[in-house]
């Protein structure tokens, strides 16, 4: 099995233990797709690029402002949130999810699937 499709995998597992996630998409920092669990209508390269160029400015920030390393860039909105953080140097890891998510919750599942997401695209 592919990278990629190990990752689709891990995100659709999420969804499937959270049913308050809506979609997923792990993307290089420079916005190119890695994996997607994404509507079939959805654009996945343009949201990739959409989501690594709003982690890059989170990033310019929160380094402007002597705030440290982002930890996640949140993005609230009527539908919903967006969620995005690094999955170490080579991926970020977005999540799209519901207004009655349980962010906690959440934050702890994305922290541990970035970790998960970074191993793999490391490689060896």
């Amino acid at each position: 099995m592919s990278i990629s499709e190990q990752i689709a995998d891990k995100l659709r597992a999420l969804e499937a233990r959270m049913p308050e996630v809506e979609a997923g998409l792990v993307a290089t920092p420079d916005g190119l797709t890695i994996a997607s669990a994404l509507s079939p209508d959805a654009d996945e390269e343009r949201i990739a690029a959409m989501c690594a160029a709003a982690f890059s400015t989170a990033e310019r920030i929160c380094n402007e402002l002597n705030k440290g390393p982002v930890q996640m860039s949140f993005v609230k909105g009527d539908g919903g949130y967006v969620l995005i953080t690094s999955s170490g140097p080579n991926a970020i890891l977005m999540v799209m999810a519901a207004p009655k998510a349980k962010l906690g919750l959440l934050f702890l599942e994305m922290r541990r699937l970035a970790k998960e997401i970074e191993e793999l695209v490391k490689g060896p």
